[in-house]
Protein backbone atom coordinates (compact mmCIF):
# COMPACT_ATOMS: atom_id res chain seq x y z
CA UNK A 1 0.00 0.00 0.00
CA UNK A 2 2.81 2.21 0.77
CA UNK A 3 4.39 1.52 -2.56
CA UNK A 4 1.17 2.27 -4.45
CA UNK A 5 0.75 5.61 -2.82
CA UNK A 6 4.23 6.70 -3.74
CA UNK A 7 3.60 5.77 -7.35
CA UNK A 8 0.41 7.82 -7.50
CA UNK A 9 2.17 10.92 -6.21
CA UNK A 10 4.84 10.51 -8.82
CA UNK A 11 2.28 10.20 -11.58
CA UNK A 12 0.51 13.36 -10.40
CA UNK A 13 3.73 15.31 -10.28
CA UNK A 14 4.65 14.10 -13.73
CA UNK A 15 1.23 15.04 -15.10
CA UNK A 16 1.49 18.61 -13.75
CA UNK A 17 4.81 19.19 -15.37
CA UNK A 18 3.41 18.44 -18.79
CA UNK A 19 3.25 21.44 -21.30
CA UNK A 20 0.01 23.50 -21.72
CA UNK A 21 -2.32 22.63 -24.45
CA UNK A 22 -2.95 25.12 -27.31
CA UNK A 23 -6.55 25.64 -26.30
CA UNK A 24 -5.53 26.58 -22.86
CA UNK A 25 -3.02 29.03 -24.25
CA UNK A 26 -5.64 30.61 -26.44
CA UNK A 27 -7.97 30.83 -23.49
CA UNK A 28 -5.25 32.36 -21.38
CA UNK A 29 -4.43 34.93 -24.12
CA UNK A 30 -8.07 35.84 -24.42
CA UNK A 31 -8.31 36.34 -20.71
CA UNK A 32 -5.18 38.53 -20.73
CA UNK A 33 -6.51 40.57 -23.63
CA UNK A 34 -9.81 41.01 -21.88
CA UNK A 35 -8.04 42.07 -18.72
CA UNK A 36 -5.97 44.63 -20.63
CA UNK A 37 -9.06 45.89 -22.42
CA UNK A 38 -10.92 46.13 -19.15
CA UNK A 39 -8.03 48.10 -17.66
CA UNK A 40 -7.96 50.42 -20.70
CA UNK A 41 -11.70 50.89 -20.52
CA UNK A 42 -11.46 51.63 -16.81
CA UNK A 43 -8.65 54.14 -17.40
CA UNK A 44 -10.59 55.82 -20.19
CA UNK A 45 -13.72 55.92 -18.06
CA UNK A 46 -11.77 57.45 -15.22
CA UNK A 47 -10.36 60.05 -17.56
CA UNK A 48 -13.80 60.87 -18.97
CA UNK A 49 -15.15 61.08 -15.43
CA UNK A 50 -12.47 63.59 -14.49
CA UNK A 51 -13.19 65.62 -17.62
CA UNK A 52 -16.87 65.56 -16.82
CA UNK A 53 -16.22 66.70 -13.28
CA UNK A 54 -14.02 69.57 -14.59
CA UNK A 55 -16.69 70.55 -17.11
CA UNK A 56 -19.30 70.50 -14.38
CA UNK A 57 -17.13 72.82 -12.29
CA UNK A 58 -16.66 75.21 -15.24
CA UNK A 59 -20.36 75.13 -15.99
CA UNK A 60 -21.14 75.79 -12.35
CA UNK A 61 -18.81 78.82 -12.33
CA UNK A 62 -20.32 80.13 -15.57
CA UNK A 63 -23.77 79.58 -14.18
CA UNK A 64 -22.83 81.58 -11.11
CA UNK A 65 -21.49 84.44 -13.28
CA UNK A 66 -24.59 84.33 -15.45
CA UNK A 67 -26.74 84.44 -12.36
CA UNK A 68 -24.86 87.51 -11.14
CA UNK A 69 -25.22 89.15 -14.55
CA UNK A 70 -28.92 88.36 -14.62
CA UNK A 71 -29.39 89.88 -11.20
CA UNK A 72 -27.42 92.99 -12.28
CA UNK A 73 -29.54 93.23 -15.44
CA UNK A 74 -32.69 92.93 -13.39
CA UNK A 75 -31.48 95.71 -11.10
CA UNK A 76 -30.55 97.91 -14.09
CA UNK A 77 -33.89 97.21 -15.69
CA UNK A 78 -35.61 98.31 -12.51
CA UNK A 79 -33.57 101.51 -12.43
CA UNK A 80 -34.35 102.17 -16.09
CA UNK A 81 -38.03 101.74 -15.38
CA UNK A 82 -37.79 104.26 -12.56
CA UNK A 83 -35.91 106.72 -14.79
CA UNK A 84 -38.46 106.28 -17.54
CA UNK A 85 -41.21 107.00 -15.05
CA UNK A 86 -39.43 110.17 -13.90
CA UNK A 87 -38.82 111.31 -17.49
CA UNK A 88 -42.41 110.62 -18.39
CA UNK A 89 -43.53 112.65 -15.41
CA UNK A 90 -41.25 115.53 -16.50
CA UNK A 91 -42.53 115.34 -20.05
CA UNK A 92 -46.08 115.41 -18.81
CA UNK A 93 -45.34 118.45 -16.68
CA UNK A 94 -43.59 120.20 -19.59
CA UNK A 95 -46.46 119.43 -21.93
CA UNK A 96 -48.85 120.75 -19.35
CA UNK A 97 -46.73 123.96 -19.08
CA UNK A 98 -46.02 124.20 -22.82
CA UNK A 99 -47.45 127.69 -23.43
CA UNK A 100 -45.68 129.10 -20.37
CA UNK A 101 -42.33 127.58 -21.39
CA UNK A 102 -42.75 128.94 -24.91
CA UNK A 103 -43.58 132.39 -23.56
CA UNK A 104 -40.54 132.40 -21.26
CA UNK A 105 -38.31 131.41 -24.17
CA UNK A 106 -39.72 134.15 -26.39
CA UNK A 107 -39.39 136.69 -23.60
CA UNK A 108 -35.74 135.77 -23.11
CA UNK A 109 -34.98 136.10 -26.83
CA UNK A 110 -36.77 139.44 -27.07
CA UNK A 111 -34.89 140.67 -23.98
CA UNK A 112 -31.58 139.84 -25.68
CA UNK A 113 -32.58 141.78 -28.81
CA UNK A 114 -33.70 144.77 -26.74
CA UNK A 115 -30.38 144.73 -24.85
CA UNK A 116 -28.49 144.82 -28.19
CA UNK A 117 -30.67 147.74 -29.36
CA UNK A 118 -30.04 149.68 -26.14
CA UNK A 119 -26.30 149.09 -26.43
CA UNK A 120 -26.35 150.34 -30.03
CA UNK A 121 -28.17 153.53 -28.96
CA UNK A 122 -26.27 154.31 -25.77
CA UNK A 123 -22.72 153.26 -26.68
CA UNK A 124 -22.52 153.35 -30.48
CA UNK A 125 -25.20 156.01 -31.10
CA UNK A 126 -26.30 153.88 -34.06
CA UNK A 127 -30.03 154.03 -34.69
CA UNK A 128 -29.82 151.70 -37.70
CA UNK A 129 -28.22 148.91 -35.66
CA UNK A 130 -30.84 149.34 -32.93
CA UNK A 131 -33.59 149.15 -35.53
CA UNK A 132 -32.18 145.88 -36.91
CA UNK A 133 -32.15 144.35 -33.42
CA UNK A 134 -35.76 145.36 -32.78
CA UNK A 135 -36.80 143.99 -36.18
CA UNK A 136 -35.32 140.61 -35.20
CA UNK A 137 -37.41 140.66 -32.00
CA UNK A 138 -40.52 141.60 -33.96
CA UNK A 139 -40.01 138.67 -36.34
CA UNK A 140 -39.96 136.31 -33.35
CA UNK A 141 -43.33 137.60 -32.17
CA UNK A 142 -44.90 137.79 -35.63
CA UNK A 143 -46.28 134.24 -35.70
CA UNK A 144 -47.45 134.05 -32.09
CA UNK A 145 -51.15 133.95 -31.28
CA UNK A 146 -50.67 134.58 -27.55
CA UNK A 147 -52.74 137.61 -26.55
CA UNK A 148 -50.43 138.40 -23.61
CA UNK A 149 -47.60 139.21 -26.06
CA UNK A 150 -49.58 141.91 -27.88
CA UNK A 151 -48.49 144.82 -25.59
CA UNK A 152 -44.87 143.86 -26.12
CA UNK A 153 -45.24 143.79 -29.89
CA UNK A 154 -47.13 147.10 -29.83
CA UNK A 155 -44.20 148.68 -27.96
CA UNK A 156 -41.79 147.20 -30.51
CA UNK A 157 -43.74 148.73 -33.38
CA UNK A 158 -43.73 152.13 -31.66
CA UNK A 159 -39.96 152.03 -31.15
CA UNK A 160 -39.41 150.93 -34.75
CA UNK A 161 -41.54 153.81 -35.98
CA UNK A 162 -39.57 156.32 -33.89
CA UNK A 163 -36.19 154.95 -35.00
CA UNK A 164 -37.18 154.91 -38.66
CA UNK A 165 -38.07 158.62 -38.45
CA UNK A 166 -34.66 159.65 -37.13
CA UNK A 167 -32.28 161.33 -39.62
CA UNK A 168 -29.32 159.25 -40.67
CA UNK A 169 -25.76 160.44 -40.03
CA UNK A 170 -23.30 159.53 -42.79
CA UNK A 171 -20.49 158.65 -40.43
CA UNK A 172 -18.37 156.98 -43.11
CA UNK A 173 -18.69 159.93 -45.52
CA UNK A 174 -17.85 162.53 -42.86
CA UNK A 175 -14.91 160.44 -41.68
CA UNK A 176 -13.52 160.27 -45.22
CA UNK A 177 -13.88 164.04 -45.59
CA UNK A 178 -11.94 164.53 -42.34
CA UNK A 179 -9.20 162.21 -43.56
CA UNK A 180 -8.95 164.16 -46.82
CA UNK A 181 -8.70 167.37 -44.78
CA UNK A 182 -5.93 165.81 -42.71
CA UNK A 183 -3.96 164.98 -45.86
CA UNK A 184 -4.38 168.57 -47.12
CA UNK A 185 -3.16 169.98 -43.79
CA UNK A 186 -0.07 167.74 -43.65
CA UNK A 187 1.00 168.92 -47.11
CA UNK A 188 0.52 172.67 -46.56
CA UNK A 189 3.46 174.81 -47.60
CA UNK A 190 3.90 178.53 -46.94
CA UNK A 191 5.03 180.75 -49.82
CA UNK A 192 8.41 181.33 -48.17
CA UNK A 193 8.93 177.61 -47.76
CA UNK A 194 7.77 176.83 -51.27
CA UNK A 195 10.01 179.50 -52.75
CA UNK A 196 13.20 178.13 -51.27
CA UNK A 197 15.58 176.71 -53.81
CA UNK A 198 18.66 174.62 -53.34
CA UNK A 199 21.78 176.42 -54.58
CA UNK A 200 23.36 174.70 -57.54
CA UNK A 201 27.03 174.18 -58.14
CA UNK A 202 28.77 176.69 -60.46
CA UNK A 203 31.90 176.53 -62.42
CA UNK A 204 35.05 178.34 -61.33
CA UNK A 205 35.01 180.57 -64.39
CA UNK A 206 31.57 182.04 -63.55
CA UNK A 207 32.19 182.72 -59.85
CA UNK A 208 32.84 186.40 -60.24
CA UNK A 209 29.81 186.91 -62.44
CA UNK A 210 27.58 184.98 -60.01
CA UNK A 211 28.84 186.96 -57.06
CA UNK A 212 28.06 190.19 -58.90
CA UNK A 213 24.55 189.00 -59.76
CA UNK A 214 23.90 187.88 -56.17
CA UNK A 215 25.07 191.18 -54.76
CA UNK A 216 22.90 193.10 -57.17
CA UNK A 217 19.88 190.92 -56.27
CA UNK A 218 20.40 191.51 -52.56
CA UNK A 219 20.68 195.22 -53.12
CA UNK A 220 17.43 195.27 -55.06
CA UNK A 221 15.75 193.23 -52.30
CA UNK A 222 16.74 195.84 -49.73
CA UNK A 223 14.89 198.64 -51.45
CA UNK A 224 11.59 196.76 -52.08
CA UNK A 225 8.68 198.43 -50.28
CA UNK A 226 5.54 196.42 -49.39
CA UNK A 227 2.31 197.82 -47.94
CA UNK A 228 0.09 195.71 -45.63
CA UNK A 229 -3.43 196.62 -44.50
CA UNK A 230 -3.16 194.27 -41.52
CA UNK A 231 -0.41 193.29 -39.05
CA UNK A 232 2.35 191.25 -40.61
CA UNK A 233 2.37 187.63 -39.50
CA UNK A 234 5.72 186.18 -38.53
CA UNK A 235 7.14 183.68 -40.98
CA UNK A 236 7.51 180.08 -39.80
CA UNK A 237 10.62 178.06 -40.20
CA UNK A 238 10.52 174.38 -41.15
CA UNK A 239 10.43 172.99 -37.59
CA UNK A 240 7.69 175.37 -36.40
CA UNK A 241 5.64 174.71 -39.54
CA UNK A 242 5.90 170.94 -38.96
CA UNK A 243 4.85 171.44 -35.33
CA UNK A 244 1.83 173.45 -36.51
CA UNK A 245 0.93 170.69 -38.98
CA UNK A 246 1.05 168.10 -36.20
CA UNK A 247 -1.18 170.24 -33.97
CA UNK A 248 -3.73 170.68 -36.72
CA UNK A 249 -3.64 166.95 -37.47
CA UNK A 250 -4.29 166.18 -33.80
CA UNK A 251 -7.34 168.43 -33.84
CA UNK A 252 -8.65 166.58 -36.90
CA UNK A 253 -8.06 163.26 -35.17
CA UNK A 254 -10.00 164.55 -32.16
CA UNK A 255 -12.91 165.46 -34.45
CA UNK A 256 -12.78 161.97 -36.01
CA UNK A 257 -12.92 160.30 -32.62
CA UNK A 258 -15.83 162.51 -31.55
CA UNK A 259 -17.62 161.61 -34.80
CA UNK A 260 -17.27 157.89 -34.11
CA UNK A 261 -18.53 158.36 -30.56
CA UNK A 262 -21.41 160.57 -31.66
CA UNK A 263 -20.24 163.48 -29.50
CA UNK A 264 -21.33 166.59 -31.39
CA UNK A 265 -19.98 169.06 -28.79
CA UNK A 266 -16.39 167.81 -28.97
CA UNK A 267 -16.67 167.46 -32.77
CA UNK A 268 -17.63 171.09 -33.32
CA UNK A 269 -15.18 172.38 -30.69
CA UNK A 270 -12.28 170.59 -32.41
CA UNK A 271 -13.23 171.94 -35.85
CA UNK A 272 -13.73 175.51 -34.51
CA UNK A 273 -10.31 175.43 -32.89
CA UNK A 274 -8.84 174.09 -36.11
CA UNK A 275 -10.44 176.89 -38.15
CA UNK A 276 -9.14 179.57 -35.77
CA UNK A 277 -5.62 178.16 -35.83
CA UNK A 278 -5.63 178.10 -39.63
CA UNK A 279 -6.88 181.70 -39.83
CA UNK A 280 -4.35 182.98 -37.29
CA UNK A 281 -1.19 181.10 -38.18
CA UNK A 282 -1.64 180.26 -41.86
CA UNK A 283 -2.93 183.58 -43.12
CA UNK A 284 0.14 183.89 -45.38
CA UNK A 285 -1.20 181.10 -47.56
CA UNK A 286 -2.53 182.03 -51.00
CA UNK A 287 -6.23 182.66 -51.20
CA UNK A 288 -6.63 179.75 -53.61
CA UNK A 289 -5.43 177.43 -50.86
CA UNK A 290 -6.76 179.12 -47.73
CA UNK A 291 -10.35 179.88 -48.78
CA UNK A 292 -11.30 176.32 -49.88
CA UNK A 293 -9.76 174.97 -46.68
CA UNK A 294 -11.83 177.30 -44.50
CA UNK A 295 -14.97 176.57 -46.54
CA UNK A 296 -14.51 172.83 -46.01
CA UNK A 297 -14.07 173.39 -42.27
CA UNK A 298 -17.25 175.48 -42.13
CA UNK A 299 -19.18 172.82 -44.06
CA UNK A 300 -17.97 170.09 -41.71
CA UNK A 301 -18.94 172.17 -38.66
CA UNK A 302 -22.48 172.59 -40.02
CA UNK A 303 -23.04 168.83 -40.22
CA UNK A 304 -25.10 167.19 -37.47
CA UNK A 305 -23.28 164.23 -35.99
CA UNK A 306 -25.18 163.83 -32.71
CA UNK A 307 -28.84 162.81 -32.62
CA UNK A 308 -31.23 162.97 -29.70
CA UNK A 309 -31.80 159.24 -29.38
CA UNK A 310 -35.06 158.19 -27.70
CA UNK A 311 -35.47 155.68 -24.90
CA UNK A 312 -37.05 152.37 -25.85
CA UNK A 313 -40.60 151.78 -24.62
CA UNK A 314 -40.08 148.07 -25.34
CA UNK A 315 -38.03 147.75 -22.14
CA UNK A 316 -40.97 148.82 -19.95
CA UNK A 317 -43.37 146.45 -21.75
CA UNK A 318 -40.88 143.62 -21.43
CA UNK A 319 -40.37 144.20 -17.70
CA UNK A 320 -44.14 144.26 -17.18
CA UNK A 321 -44.54 140.97 -19.06
CA UNK A 322 -41.78 139.29 -17.04
CA UNK A 323 -43.31 140.46 -13.75
CA UNK A 324 -46.67 139.06 -14.81
CA UNK A 325 -45.09 135.70 -15.68
CA UNK A 326 -43.32 135.55 -12.30
CA UNK A 327 -46.57 136.34 -10.52
CA UNK A 328 -48.30 133.44 -12.27
CA UNK A 329 -45.51 131.06 -11.24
Amino acid sequence: MVGSNSRQSLVTAVSIKRPLTPGFKVLLSIVAILAIAAAAVAWHSEKQHRRAKQAVKVLSAEHGELSKQMSALRTEAGLNKEMLKLQQARLDSLLAQGPQVRQRWLTSRVADSVAVAEQALIINHDAAQAQQALLAADRLLAGQADVSLMPLRRALQQDLSVLSGLPRVDVAGIYLRLQNLDRRVTTLALPREAGRQVPQAVNTQDQMENLWQQGLAKFRALIVIRQYDEPLQPLLDASRLQLLRDQLSLLINQAELALLRGDGVVYRAALETLSLRVQQQLSALPSATLVPLLDELAALQALQVQLSLPSLSTRAALDSLMQTAETRL
